[in-house]
């Protein structure tokens, strides 16, 4: 196909590397998801809405490591707060004023009665949630949305069948749909005496909740005596408070990453000071003779350098920022329905905010079942297609503080060609996407 034989033409250092990658790594490859028949692409170096591979090609960034680069590569701001942080030291072994700042912007963002706490990922940052979660309440099982992402860890699998996690530790997550009130009240109903906690993307996988979801998730724990988790690792961009301020929700936890550490591994946590109770200190007559219920530690926790980037990046996004962020996500979704409506093609455009998607699939995407629908191949040819005409796009796509208006429609003209190029394979294997 020609898309393949354009994406080898243009990467073959690229290709080059992972051949070398092999012979060390497991498919050569350390992040799955960052993985892409035939190859992926190998960085070198990123500056504001652009990054430059190992081929010397120079293209559009609408990734950002995942949503993690609110304001694109080596902002001047952050750059600078990290200079300034690494001529006082890397990682010092006592607590740091840096760390104090982040969590007093973030508590300030979140509002209420909070203590955080960080850790060096977004997977440790739900696994301590849940687990503090499960210390306050002396319950033990979770439920979670099917098809949900919280991290990698045995308590959370995308679904049930996971044959990787023992049984033992299955039988205490339980599943619902996202986007289903009737099914997430009458499994917490049902499991109330043994749950501890219910853990929600409030936009899971990019996809919005419909308007009673959250609601109806709220008031079921709320009078059930069970804990909250919004895990707001990625849609806490949407807005100064995060998906729970966008939507007016309010959760017992918060989990945190991504856009707080400005560009360095990040994750937190935050509670009610009574839901933090098993990670408090009890006063003791004698110093350092008494121990917290769970004594969470980890050696890069709140890591100067990540809380000196995270502070900046934070201090940053003003409200008029967040406006212009949801405005520009406003004109990718609108275009790329304009580009499928002039080709004739049928395929869902979501997404909230900063952030919006592309589903090759007739039917409206809302939860896990119906994002399985979407034909991932045509997703794949799309997005190398897209890489073919300098854009860097891949899982959950988004736009950054530094992505211009000229920068989005060269995107969209990318789309638009991309899509041209395809329509035939797309007629031939997937008829039922042709208007």
């Amino acid at each position: 196909m020609n898309v393949l034989k354009q994406y080898r033409a243009q990467n073959k250092k690229s290709q080059q590397l992972f051949a070398r990658a092999q012979k060390s790594l497991p498919s050569g490859n350390t992040r799955s998801a960052l993985y892409w028949p035939p190859h992926p692409l190998y960085l070198a170096s990123g500056a504001g809405a652009r990054v430059t591979d190992a081929d010397g090609n120079t293209r559009i960034d609408l990734n950002y490591n995942n949503t993690a680069l609110i304001h694109g590569h080596n902002h001047p701001e952050i750059i600078k707060a990290v200079q300034e942080q690494l001529s006082r030291g890397t990682v010092l072994g006592a607590p740091t004023e840096p760390e104090v700042k982040l969590a007093e912007e973030l508590v300030k963002r979140l509002g209420g009665n909070q203590r955080i706490r960080f850790t060096p990922s977004g997977t440790e940052a739900n696994l301590q949630a849940v687990r503090t979660a499960r210390a306050a309440t002396g319950r033990h099982v979770i439920a979670k949305c099917l098809g949900a992402y919280h991290g990698s860890w045995d308590a959370v699998p995308l679904t049930p069948e996971a044959p990787d996690v023992p049984q033992g530790v299955k039988d205490n997550t339980l599943y619902f749909p996202y986007n289903d009130p009737d099914a997430a009240e009458k499994l917490i109903r049902k499991h109330r005496d043994k749950l501890a906690a219910v853990i929600v993307e409030p936009t899971m996988r990019d996809m919005t909740p419909e308007p009673g979801f959250l609601e109806a998730v709220r008031e079921a724990t709320e009078a059930n005596d069970i804990l909250l988790v919004f895990d707001e690792v990625i849609s806490f961009r949407l807005s100064p408070g995060g998906a729970q301020r966008l939507y007016g929700v309010t959760p017992d936890f918060t989990t945190m990453g991504k856009i707080i550490g400005g560009g360095f591994p990040v994750g937190a946590y935050a509670a009610p000071e009574e839901h933090m109770a098993p990670l408090m200190i009890p006063e003791a007559e004698l110093p350092a003779t008494a121990s917290p219920a769970l004594g969470f530690s980890g050696t890069f926790n709140a890591h100067p350098v990540t809380m000196a980037a995270g502070l900046a990046s934070m201090k940053m996004l003003t409200q008029a920022r967040y406006k212009a962020l949801a405005d520009m996500g406003d004109r990718m979704r609108a275009g790329l329905r304009s580009v499928l409506d002039e080709a004739g093609l049928r395929a869902y455009v979501g997404g909230a905010g900063s952030l919006f998607f592309l589903s090759w699939t007739n039917q409206p995407v809302r939860d896990h079942a119906s994002s399985t629908t979407a034909d991932r191949a045509l997703s794949h040819l799309f997005n190398l297609g897209m890489m073919n005409r300098g854009v860097f796009i891949l899982g959950h796509p988004n736009v950054s503080t530094v992505l211009t208006k000229a920068d989005a429609e060269t995107a969209l003209e990318a789309a638009r060609a991309t899509v041209e190029e395809l329509k035939p394979f797309i007629r031939d294997r997937a008829p039922h996407l042709t208007a």
